[in-house]
């Protein structure tokens, strides 16, 4: 019990000492992302090199986690032959300053995008692997160009070569 209570102690005297570093007033670094907030609707398409467009029904909802130090959000694309669904955890690394958008999919993509805004309404992100020989990569560009819309365009190449996009435009 001792130990426990040592332990609980210390955890807490780094969580008063983390706290005191950071002006009250600042925002958080991951306020970048709160222009995401809130509830979005549209549409949107899948695209392949060869194959027919597909289109989709669109919805997003971003909420403030972690005392605004991070941004979650829900995404759902569907037709009536298809579902795909996403959970998204935003963040800032503290040290580095780099920006993390942790995606996973109902397909079992866990991707871990490095994010850059390049203004306060433009978020570029990215996320390079390696799949069958070939070097993959996903670029993302989202776009606010009004306080109520949202455009995006997510483009997969192989080896330099498109091989699938996924676009939408949403409102909230």
């Amino acid at each position: 019990m001792k130990m426990l209570t040592g332990i609980v102690s210390v955890v807490l005297g780094c969580m008063v000492v983390a706290s005191s570093a950071v002006a009250a007033d600042a925002l958080p670094a991951a306020a970048r992302y709160y222009p995401l907030l809130g509830h979005w609707k549209g549409k949107g398409e899948l695209t392949s090199p060869g194959q027919p467009v597909v289109k989709l029904d669109l919805k997003l909802s971003c909420y403030k986690v972690a005392s605004g130090w991070a941004v979650r959000c829900a995404m759902s694309a569907r037709n009536g032959k298809m579902a795909m669904t996403e959970s998204d955890l935003m963040g800032v690394d503290p040290v580095t300053g780099q920006g993390h958008w942790y995606a996973i999919t109902n397909q079992g993509e866990t991707h871990d995008h490095l994010t850059e805004w390049t203004d306060a309404r433009t978020m570029k992100a990215h996320y390079g692997w390696k799949e069958g020989g070939k070097q993959m990569r996903e670029s993302i560009l989202f776009k606010l160009p009004a306080k109520r819309s949202l455009e995006f365009r997510s483009v997969v190449t192989a080896d330099g070569q498109e091989v699938g996009a996924f676009s939408g435009e949403l409102t909230r």
